[in-house]
């Protein structure tokens, strides 16, 4: 699978058999005005931000309502994990805005986050899902859902 990635129109074109990776993240059925992002990833494949248009990115000024933490196989070695949004160009919004040091040690846990940036303002730029591991993890699948406004 390749991706042909065009800088000046800002659109990415794909060739070859298409997978789909979800932990870049998409946009999910929303309610009204609150609109829901979802991420699916493993420990192998954590949420990043990037600059190859291929992540979902919340909005700017967009105000996170919720983020909920949904783990399938618990996580196995590894110390913690911090959720939180970056620029697409790396610069930190929160780097544990959505929730800081989880450890989602039980299949079938839901964390529900409690970062600085839920009930508030992302801030004048726009987000993209950063999930950072402390220690080595060999194991774990989750889903991460956002709730937002704009």
């Amino acid at each position: 699978m390749t991706y042909e990635i065009d800088a000046k129109r800002g659109v990415a074109n794909h060739y070859g058999a298409r997978t789909t990776d979800a932990s870049k993240g998409g946009q999910a059925k929303s309610t009204g005005k609150v609109k829901r992002a979802e991420w699916s990833f493993d420990y192998s494949n954590l949420p990043t931000y990037g600059s190859n248009n291929l992540q979902f990115v919340l909005p700017a000024n967009a105000t996170v309502v919720s983020a909920t933490w949904i783990t399938g196989t618990a996580w196995a070695s590894g110390t913690s994990l911090n959720v939180g949004l970056y620029q697409g160009d790396g610069t930190v919004i929160d780097a544990d805005g959505l929730d800081a040091a989880i450890t989602p040690t039980t299949a079938g846990a839901v964390i529900n986050g409690d970062g600085a940036l839920v009930g508030k303002t992302i801030g004048a730029n726009a987000g993209e899902l950063t999930v950072a591991a402390t220690g080595t993890y060999t194991a774990g699948t989750a889903k991460l859902i956002v709730e937002y406004v704009v």
